[in-house]
């Protein structure tokens, strides 16, 4: 029985995701949805099918009569395996969910990728995923249990770890592969063009239909990232373009300020649940509103940056060449919530506004 109620909430949301993925994709591919919206709303689908299948077995015990079912105590520590079977069921669910999505979305990005590869792909990225939030739960499970601490510990070195270790966690989650002599060649004269200085350069499989980059690691030993996709389908003046913008953004410290708000936030969150200096109300309120305040100004200060990163790109080589550039790959790139008020992204049109309105500005005055 309990194994049936498993493999039941298994089967059933992984069917009911996709079902609704393949609705949902064909409701947008028949209003003409931007590339962008239509991304947004297949992680979406996924997303939500991979909480509701462990809200499933949370409410019914499933993982907890398993181990019962097969003889295995279900108290701490050995719930773990549980917690474990529910990490990899999570990412089962969230692959079938897109799988449901991926015909009509190979036909919207006109990508030439059979469903076995998307499928691979797919379930080692969310497997990833599972595992980084499994040993989130286990290790926080730890330090409530052994040391007494309210999570703080475990924050606080998940967060170190996430940055002195984000390049091998993409080449983890990613498939990756070292560049020939030739592209590393044109990806020097590229990066030596658009001021960026980095350690390793890593190709990504862009699928056809991916031109992204992105630059990762602790300052001094950054990695850059970019799909295979970028270098195929554009030019060097479109690609050193883009990476003026990635140096830009590296000198300016964006992604270590996004990671500091987001650790600052949740760790008085974490203070005020823990101790409760106020009682557990009013810190917990005291705490969150302060932390709210903070990540508002840290959403407000990553925009700016950015702002000044695409300036500075811009003043190395040349606005209309940067404005073209994201214009380019707008709807290749993967911007995620970009322009939205919980964001520490600004849209793409805006930034393509500003440096095409300043261009046209200098132009006036000339």
């Amino acid at each position: 029985m309990a194994s049936a109620t498993f493999a039941g909430a298994l089967v059933g949301v992984s069917l009911l995701g996709a079902g609704w993925s393949r609705l949902s994709a064909a409701f947008h591919e028949r209003r003409g949805s931007s590339v962008q919206r239509f991304r947004k709303r297949v992680r979406s689908n996924w997303l939500y099918a991979a909480l509701l299948f462990v809200g499933v077995v949370w409410w019914t015990d499933a993982d907890r009569a398993l181990l019962a079912a097969v003889g295995l105590p279900v108290d701490w520590p050995w719930a773990v395996l549980g917690w474990a079977l529910v990490a990899v069921g999570a990412a089962v669910v969230a692959t079938v969910s897109y799988m449901g999505a991926f015909p009509v979305a190979r036909r919207v990005r006109d990508a030439d990728m059979g469903a076995g590869a998307a499928a691979a792909k797919m379930f080692r990225y969310q497997l990833f995923i599972a595992a980084f939030v499994f040993c989130v739960v286990a290790v926080l499970q730890v330090e409530f249990r052994v040391l007494g601490t309210g999570g703080l510990l475990t924050l606080l070195a998940f967060v170190a770890a996430a940055y002195v270790f984000s390049a091998p966690l993409v080449g983890v989650s990613q498939t990756t592969a070292a560049p020939d002599d030739a592209t590393r060649e044109r990806l020097d004269r590229l990066c030596d063009r658009g001021g960026l200085s980095v350690a390793r350069v890593r190709l990504l499989d862009g699928g056809g239909h991916r031109s992204d980059h992105l630059t990762r690691g602790p300052v001094g030993r950054k990695t850059l990232f970019l799909t295979d996709s970028l270098l195929d389908r554009y030019d060097d003046e479109t690609v050193s373009a883009l990476l003026a913008v990635g140096a830009g953004r590296v000198a300016r410290y964006v992604y270590e300020l996004r990671l500091f708000t987001v650790t600052a936030v949740a760790g008085l969150v974490f203070w005020g649940v823990a101790w409760s200096p106020f009682g557990f109300s009013l810190s917990f309120l005291a705490f969150a509103g302060v932390g709210v305040i903070l990540l508002v100004t840290g959403e407000y200060a990553s925009k700016r940056l950015i702002y000044r990163a695409d300036e500075a790109a811009a003043e190395r080589v040349g606005r209309a060449a940067v404005a073209d550039a994201l214009d380019a790959t707008a709807d290749e790139v993967d911007t995620g919530r970009a322009g939205s008020f919980l964001s520490f992204e600004p849209s793409l049109a805006s930034r393509i506004g500003r440096l095409r309105d300043a261009g046209g500005a200098g132009e006036t005055e000339a």
